[in-house]
């Protein structure tokens, strides 16, 4: 970078080249990428692995045979087999599962179903809509522009109150308007509810709400009646933000679970006859290192999937954790820094 003519130093915080591109790497494989391609890529390096890097070890060691003997082969294919029948098992378990939460009696579902619209109603009075928005994405940037203007409305009044007031209200409206921008461009063409989910991971409204209810704590004696009425409402939406986003993401792990399911059965089905295949006519097969190791990576591809789904619902999970005001798992600190005197 060259500024005033000058390069201008290497930032130490930021990550270099080769760890931007790892980085980017473990994103896609975590977040990104398609749950197909991610597992077709993670396949792809077991045969490279198993394949020309695994036979060129062996023939160093001078035992490049070992894997085509029978007597290796059998037993590992077995126990390949055996386990995709019982993944295929735990499928229709999880399946059943999830089936069964949905089916509840009459009143339950009555209540689902008032629950959200009595949220709906509740958060129009709030924002002074006359219709919430139904769409995830568009639910959520209605809420965040009614944070962000509840938080602008809170600092315009506070002009003239304290100077250590205004600086402490204006750091804390400066990163609830940086974390509301950096979520509003990750929304733009957000189409599925993931997308959703990956917008909204880095929105922490508990740090939110809990720095501001130390802004009232600290200084409520400076604050007039409206400046109160403005924190009690973007509280309020805060809390409005928080529920929304949690519910979507339960939405979005019974989409997950559900084409986990799907998927699983569509390859351990084929992968299933393809080793019961190999394990009939292993006496008719040629004895090929590079067959084998495609059979044994073939037979990993459901134990291979299942892994990639369970990394992206564990990572969203994880990130999106809540703990209301006690912001458990993240820095509890406030956003304010010490202060000189």
């Amino acid at each position: 970078m060259v500024v005033d003519g000058k390069e201008a130093p290497p930032n130490p915080e930021q990550p270099s080249g080769p760890r931007t591109a790892l980085r980017r790497a473990w994103t896609w494989v975590l977040l990104d990428g398609s749950r197909w391609w991610v597992t077709a890529a993670l396949l792809a390096l077991l045969f490279v692995v198993l394949g020309p890097v695994g036979h060129a070890l062996l023939a160093v060691v001078e035992v490049e045979t070992a894997l085509a003997e029978r007597h290796t082969v059998v037993p590992l294919v077995s126990t390949f087999l055996s386990g995709n029948f019982l993944l295929v098992s735990i499928v229709v378990s999880v399946s059943s599962l999830f089936v069964s939460q949905e089916q509840n009696t009459l009143p339950q579902q009555f209540g689902r179903v008032q629950s959200v619209v009595e949220y709906r109603r509740r958060l129009e009075d709030v924002a002074g809509l006359d219709h919430a928005p139904a769409a995830p994405e568009r639910l959520l940037r209605v809420l965040s522009a009614e944070v962000l203007e509840r938080a602008q409305q809170l600092q315009d009044e506070l002009r003239a109150v304290d100077v250590d007031v205004r600086a402490d209200v204006d750091a804390y409206v400066s990163s609830l308007s940086a974390e509301t921008g950096e979520m509003n461009q990750e929304l733009d063409g957000g189409a599925t509810t993931f997308d959703v989910m990956l917008a909204t991971m880095d929105y922490d409204h508990d740090r939110q709400i809990n720095d501001l209810r130390g802004l009232r704590a600290e200084y409520g004696d400076a604050l007039d009646e409206r400046a109160e009425d403005r924190i009690d409402e973007l509280l309020t939406l805060l809390q409005y933000f928080a529920t929304a986003r949690e519910y979507f993401k339960t939405v979005y792990m019974r989409q997950e679970f559900a084409r986990l399911s799907r998927n699983l059965v569509v390859v351990s089905l084929p992968t299933i006859g393809l080793v019961s295949f190999a394990l009939l006519h292993l006496n008719r097969l040629p004895q090929s290192h590079y067959l084998i190791v495609t059979v044994h990576v073939v037979a990993l591809a459901p134990f291979t999937l299942l892994s990639v789904y369970v990394l992206r619902v564990s990572a969203v999970s994880s990130r999106t954790q809540a703990a209301g005001q006690f912001v458990a798992g993240r820095s509890g600190g406030d956003i304010r820094g010490p202060r000189e005197d």
